[in-house]
């Protein structure tokens, strides 16, 4: 091996995807040297990445990898992601509950800002967060989330207008969701070097699990209570339950040497350039269905609102298993080839089975499949990135890939929201459909293009 070069499974970290320069040349690649391969054809074939050996990470902590202590990290993560991300899951219900009952008036687009702005927020303070858990203990700053979004929703409770309930379900409870939401998506992947796939994919199921149960629990407890005490409820839930589990939310990783804010030299990797737009169009498709499937039941097919949160909830447990089984499997075909067969599924499910038809069975089968094949996509980023762009900086990795969750925020509901209500006039869903659609298969495009830099070897594990 050249000198000054390590193993990338002998480290935890890997930079700009250099190599091997004593691993073959393979002829079937787009990058040559670049890239060594398994001569196994009947096998999945692992793409054999080098990383620079001064990019080494320090151990944060005595604990060891794949034990008790990384499964209760994963426990940690898994119940922080339910409450932080699940609740964004749930926001369906609210918009339903705003667009039909407490704000009439109000377009469709300007109370989807409301989830949006919670999203975006988000996003953003994942960006400073990614930067903040390299650097201080991941812990006290997730106990820190916990107590800002638990505060924000029982804040938003007292509000009246829609602009106030931006700023506090909105902007104030994605500050604080920020925290839990990237320690919870960066940290499962340090802790395990077997079966690093299946405990991300189980941490990051927490978020569809959030989903599930939280939609149904909303809109009973909006039914029953109003939806100032639903919000009071989830509220004092959330804090109490992600700041129980804190004391677990730990890194075991840190680079070696401190790093930017940003690190805007991987955008110079032309791999993690596309990897970024793929991830734009990604998030842009992620929340449609969950923000129109509950209003379109009601609207066009003429259900109970009732109805229309049960698909949410449909979807949200869809996603769990999505997320489990991609997980899983991404431990053998690797991540990259599962979160492209994902991506052509999503648009699959919209663009087939969606668009053409309106009725209660094609709309289930929308559902079943996009639910699926999208916890599935979430769950496998993180993998993509530790595997391919590294693991101790992925924290900072995740928080540049936020800038991306941003743009796809920004590129997904509000269009579609002002396709509904310019184009569809609040009850023709078929532009907006068709938007969610061409998402996912943009999406699909550009990652088609990224395993092709990689590789063009068909069964190779990437």
């Amino acid at each position: 091996m050249q000198e000054g070069y390590v193993h990338v499974a002998d480290i935890p970290s890997i930079k700009d995807g250099e190599i091997n320069s004593n691993i073959a040349p393979n002829p079937d690649t787009t990058l040559g040297a670049g890239l060594g391969l398994s001569q196994h054809p009947k096998q999945w074939e692992k793409v054999d990445f080098v990383a620079p050996a001064d990019m080494r990470a320090i151990e944060a902590t005595d604990k060891h990898p794949n034990g008790v202590y990384a499964w209760m990290v994963i426990f940690a993560c898994f119940i922080s992601l339910m409450l932080s991300i699940g609740i964004n899951d749930t926001y369906g219900v609210y918009q339903q509950h705003y667009q039909l009952d407490e704000f009439p008036n109000a377009t469709t687009a300007l109370i989807s800002w409301i989830g949006t702005v919670q999203f975006l927020v988000m996003c953003i303070g994942g960006v400073f967060s990614g930067f903040l858990c390299e650097h201080f203990d991941t812990r006290i700053l997730n106990a820190i989330g916990a107590v800002v979004m638990g505060a924000a929703f029982i804040a938003g409770s007292y509000c009246k207008t829609v602009g106030m309930l931006m700023v506090t379900q909105g902007f104030l409870y994605g500050f604080g969701a920020s925290f839990p939401f990237i320690a919870g998506t960066s940290i499962p992947s340090q802790w395990f070097t077997k079966y690093r796939g299946f405990a991300t994919g189980l941490a990051l199921s927490g978020s569809g699990v959030g989903g599930m149960w939280m939609t149904s629990a909303t809109q009973s407890l909006i039914d029953s209570l109003g939806r100032p005490w639903a919000m009071r409820v989830t509220g004092i839930i959330a804090m109490a339950a992600v700041l129980a589990v804190s004391p677990w939310m730990r890194v075991r990783l840190v680079p070696s040497k401190s790093e930017k804010l940003i690190d805007w030299s991987l955008l110079k990797d032309f791999r993690f350039s596309v990897f970024m737009g793929a991830l734009v169009f990604s998030i842009a498709a992620y929340f449609g269905p969950f923000y129109q499937v509950p209003s379109y039941s009601v609207v066009v097919l003429k259900k109970s609102q009732s109805w229309g949160s049960n698909m949410d909830t449909l979807m949200n447990g869809l996603s769990v298993l999505g997320r489990l089984s991609v997980g899983l499997l991404s431990d053998f075909v690797g991540p990259l080839n599962l979160l492209i067969v994902n991506s052509a599924l999503a648009a699959f499910s919209i663009l087939v089975f969606w668009v053409p038809f309106e009725s209660v069975s094609m709309l289930l089968a929308t559902v079943f499949l996009f639910g699926f094949s999208i916890g599935g996509i979430v769950s496998v980023i993180p993998v993509v990135a530790a595997e391919i762009f590294g693991l101790a900086r992925l924290p900072s990795i995740i928080g540049l890939l936020f800038i991306g969750y941003f743009a796809g925020g920004l590129l997904g509901v509000p269009p579609m929201s002002a396709l509904l209500d310019n184009v569809g006039h609040r009850t023709d869903y078929t532009s907006s459909i068709w938007y969610m659609g061409v998402l996912p298969l943009c999406s699909l495009t550009l990652l088609v293009v990224m395993r092709l830099l990689i590789t063009r070897r068909l069964r190779a594990r990437v």
